[in-house]
């Protein structure tokens, strides 16, 4: 019995130190985008750096994102807001310090996809594909306010049809001023002339 419970701790213990050794494993990855947030329609750009201070090399052989407006696209036929993107070759990270980085281009949706993020935080999920397993990681991605702003051409009509308005308005209270003022005015009546002088008699 007690050679049965030393061997399956021993078991146990090199199992503990494989699964340490493959996470200590992975490089470290961050991923971050070029602005702080964005407006729908807008272009931007995913950057994605890795640092490997591993002892042994590490093959990337492919990226796999997906970003918050993910959906099926009956029409299209296909799924949209997400792409793979496969290195041929595949990139060698060296050990001891090794860098990689790459960036990815997007750009934000101008339909109802992007309006179910207004003031809130998206995220981008990257999942990269090594040697050494797949690395997960996310990126958050801001999107503003989908109201869109009224064209220059509706704008200009607007204020012009305001500023008719206002001059129309003024225009009518003006001459409802003068109208009340005559009216309250007391009329004014002529004195008569004088009487005429009488003419001296001759003598």
């Amino acid at each position: 019995m007690k050679k049965k419970i030393i061997g399956m701790s021993v078991v146990i213990a090199i199992l503990a130190i494989v699964c340490a050794q493959s996470v200590i494993a992975q490089p470290t990855v961050y991923i971050w985008t070029d602005k702080a947030q964005y407006k729908p329609g807008e272009k931007g750009t995913l950057k994605i750096s890795m640092l490997n201070q591993e002892d042994a090399p590490i093959e990337i052989r492919n990226f796999t994102i997906v970003y918050p407006w993910f959906a099926y696209d009956a029409k299209e036929g296909k799924w949209v807001g997400n792409e793979t993107i496969k290195l041929e070759p595949a990139a060698i990270v060296a050990s001891q310090g090794g860098k990689y980085y790459k960036e990815v281009k997007f750009t934000i949706p101008t339909d109802g996809r992007a309006a179910q993020f207004p003031y809130d935080t998206a995220r981008v999920y990257i999942s990269i594909w090594t040697s050494e397993g797949i690395i997960d990681e996310t990126a958050d991605l801001i999107i503003s306010s989908v109201s869109l702003p009224m064209s220059l051409t509706g704008l200009e009509t607007w204020m012009t049809s305001v500023i008719a308005a206002v001059v129309v308005c003024t225009i009518i209270l003006a001459i409802v001023v003068f109208l009340a003022t005559r009216r309250a005015r007391a009329p004014e009546f002529l004195a008569p002339p004088p009487p005429p002088k009488p003419k001296a008699k001759a003598e």
